[in-house]
């Protein structure tokens, strides 16, 4: 076998490694407890929300939250599109009011990024989704609380009328007991990957290969007979852990948005690149908690790893990760706080399944091991140009 050449190690280590100016952009955000960053990030919605001034201008929002020639492939209206569609429908807006409000658009995003992400990567992650419960014309417009142990799924509204210039009035209703139709901000991270540190010498498996591997996996439909949540939820994050042999070389966190019910779910998301690795472990996880993207990766890599030991095999079971999950409660490692915060958010029954799958098995349909969660996968052959784009 061929060792592959350090410089790929140190592209990839390049492109996902945050550099020192986007990490500064976040101080202000990843400083603050767990708890802070939180409430930092509620408070900015409230304030965004008053920006969009719902007591003059809701029922234009409502109109373009349910457009469907605006809508995203899972159907949410980008924010960072706004501007743009208001400048084309609306021209009369002075220009001042529309630089302001993409600005606005921008600190939403910058604080996003910096929750989830801890690092400013200018990704558009805040977005509007339309919730039917009961048509009506007058629909609340806010955003999902985090969920607290024991308690209901809330959500904090307002609408139109308890809206007054750039002001508004927000409620707190049980989302069980929601009685209209709601515009919610929702906000939707896609890929976060972290490199491993390699002990040993990284060989790329295609040089060993009899036949010729897939570059890529698209996950394209994802049958899920196990959720926690009806109305909002499930939130379906996949984590994956990618080995070369028996060492773990890098590890990918991605939300698959489309899938939105219990049953049966259909879309596409870039789900497996597999680079130099041979085999993935591949957990998912319904996340209703509020944890930052960053911190469920990093929460799922340890549980994962302390599965594997638990496992004294090849690969985990569920059950032992589920279990791991349990015992980094007992704070046996050194972490930040804001690891442990978002720890004691994350249950055991939010871990849905594991499998893992190895680079030659090249099944499209896969069943994972406890049976409530099957996975329809598309494997592609075709490399990208560049590394840049791969990750």
């Amino acid at each position: 076998m061929n060792i592959r050449p350090p410089l790929i190690i140190t592209l990839l280590l390049f492109f996902i490694f945050p550099s020192a100016h986007a990490v500064k952009e976040c101080q202000d955000i990843s400083t603050l407890p767990m708890d802070k960053q939180t409430q930092t990030f509620m408070d900015m919605k409230e304030s965004f929300i008053g920006t969009m001034k719902p007591s003059e201008h809701l029922d234009q929002i409502r109109e373009l939250a349910t457009d469907p020639a605006l809508l995203d492939e899972i159907g949410d209206l980008p924010l960072q599109s706004f501007p743009g569609i208001i400048e084309k429908r609306y021209p009369s807006v002075p220009k001042t009011i529309l630089h302001g409000f993409t600005d606005q658009i921008e600190k939403l995003d910058r604080i996003a990024d910096c929750f989830h992400h801890g690092k400013r990567n200018k990704d558009a992650l805040m977005k509007l989704r339309y919730r039917k419960v009961k048509a009506t014309d007058n629909p609340y417009i806010g955003f999902l609380l985090p969920k607290k142990t024991d308690q209901p799924r809330k959500v904090k509204v307002t609408s139109k009328d308890t809206c007054y210039d750039k002001r508004c009035v927000f409620t707190e209703i049980n989302v069980d007991d929601l009685d209209k139709d709601v515009i919610l901000l929702v906000h939707r991270p896609a890929r976060l990957s972290t490199p491993v540190i390699h002990y040993k010498p990284v060989f790329d498996p295609k040089t060993a290969a009899s036949k010729r591997l897939p570059e890529r996996a698209y996950l394209l439909e994802l049958d899920l007979q196990k959720v926690g949540e009806y109305f909002s939820k499930p939130e379906i994050y996949a984590h994956i852990t990618y080995y070369n042999g028996d060492q773990p070389i890098r590890e990918d966190t991605i939300e698959i948005p489309w899938a939105k019910e219990k049953g049966f779910n259909q879309g596409k998301t870039e789900l497996i690149i597999w680079l130099n690795a041979d085999s993935v472990q591949l957990t998912l996880l319904e996340n209703d908690w509020e944890i930052p993207f960053r911190l469920i990766g990093k929460i799922l890599s340890k549980a994962v790893g302390l599965g594997l030991q638990l496992a004294s095999a090849s690969h985990p079971e569920i059950g032992q990760i589920q279990t791991a999950l349990g015992d980094l409660r007992n704070r046996s490692s050194s972490e930040e706080p804001d690891f442990y915060d978002a720890l004691e958010r994350m249950n055991a029954d939010d871990l849905l399944d594991t499998i893992r799958l190895q680079r030659t098995h090249t099944d499209t349909y896969i069943p994972m091991k406890q049976g409530v969660v099957k996975m329809t996968l598309k494997h592609d052959y075709t490399p990208k140009t560049g590394l840049k784009n791969e990750l």
